[in-house]
């Protein structure tokens, strides 16, 4: 079915109130679930939704909590989240690291004891409208075997860079082939992936997302790569917050919750002259595009330039939404 940003919203809102959520934090929260569906990011939108549902009624997120500094040194600041709601608070780690790069020309927040952050791309997105590069990533739960294991023990670990520009450009990408909410996504639409996503339970490598979904041997981006950026994410990320690790929190907690953060903000207008920066930025986006195609029905991919026609899409013609999600929502 497809409905309005406003249903979308309405809704939303309707949930996190009757759950005892404060209205002027419910209607932030549900604008920006409703912003992450708009852009065409449903499995961290709409599809998410009831899983942030289940964790706010566990208790693993605290609503009324806020976020706070605990360390401040020159650019660097580390903040305690206090288990609070992850998409709002991140936004506010990056407007942090954003006034921190105003003032040293970089900033960075290591956030401890946070939630899940929903789109993470939002939040490098948000530095570069704003005229930043912003850099970004989380640690999780275990949810992905490291290379050359069948047992959970590191997490997708997602890693977002924006540039800013016409249009920005951005990667926002788990170190997995293939988010879980990707992997959902997919099954409900009835499709394989295009390509290999994880190992089926004999351990020969598979497109069908159901499998991958239900044994967890989900494939790390790049093999041993994208298992190997895992790790020093998770280290980094651990480190610079003094929070809680992926071993910790699988091991430690009941959920994903409590987990590290990472915000980046570089301010980009005083290193170079926003003629040169557009031209610099126009000649590598040419380049690129003007590649030979392998096949010549489908351009060549620039990273985040979907976003810009999927939204105005979405605004045109209403957002498209599972009708077993947009079910399971109603019900809640």
């Amino acid at each position: 079915m497809r409905l309005t940003f406003e249903q979308l919203k309405q809704e939303f809102e309707r949930v996190l109130l009757a759950r005892g959520v404060k209205a002027e934090l419910a209607d932030e929260c549900a604008t920006m679930f409703a912003q992450t569906t708009e852009s065409g990011v449903y499995s961290h939108g709409v599809n998410r939704f009831p899983r942030f549902i289940q964790q706010l009624e566990a208790g693993d997120i605290i609503p009324d909590a806020q976020p706070t500094k605990a360390l401040a040194l020159g650019a660097i600041e580390q903040w305690d989240a206090h288990r609070s709601i992850g998409n709002l608070t991140a936004k506010k780690m990056m407007d942090r690291a954003i006034e921190l790069a105003d003032g040293h020309g970089i900033g960075l927040v290591a956030l401890r004891n946070a939630n899940h952050w929903m789109r993470g791309g939002s939040y490098g997105w948000q530095a570069a409208e704003k005229g930043y590069i912003g850099i970004c990533w989380t640690n999780s739960i275990a949810v992905m075997p490291p290379w050359g294991a069948k047992e959970c023990r590191i997490g997708t670990n997602p890693l977002i860079v924006a540039v800013p520009g016409t249009p920005i450009t951005m990667v926002d990408m788990s170190m997995s082939m293939f988010s879980y909410g990707m992997l959902e996504v997919n099954r409900l639409a009835g499709r394989e992936l295009p390509v290999d996503g994880g190992f089926d339970d004999q351990g020969n490598l598979t497109k069908e997302p159901s499998v991958i979904e239900k044994n967890r041997r989900i494939l790390p981006m790049g093999y041993w790569k994208g298992s190997g950026m895992s790790i020093v994410l998770d280290m980094i990320a651990t480190l610079l917050s003094d929070g809680a690790s992926v071993a910790e929190v699988t091991e430690d907690n009941s959920d994903e919750y409590g987990i590290s953060q990472i915000f980046i903000a570089i301010e980009v207008d005083k290193l170079i002259s926003g003629d040169n920066r557009d031209a610099k930025l126009k000649r590598i986006v040419e380049y690129v595009k003007t590649a030979e195609r392998s096949d010549p029905e489908v351009a060549v991919r620039l990273p985040g330039h979907e976003f810009t026609q999927l939204l105005a899409e979405n605004r045109r013609n209403g957002i498209n939404v599972d009708d077993s999600v947009w079910a399971k929502i109603k019900a809640l």
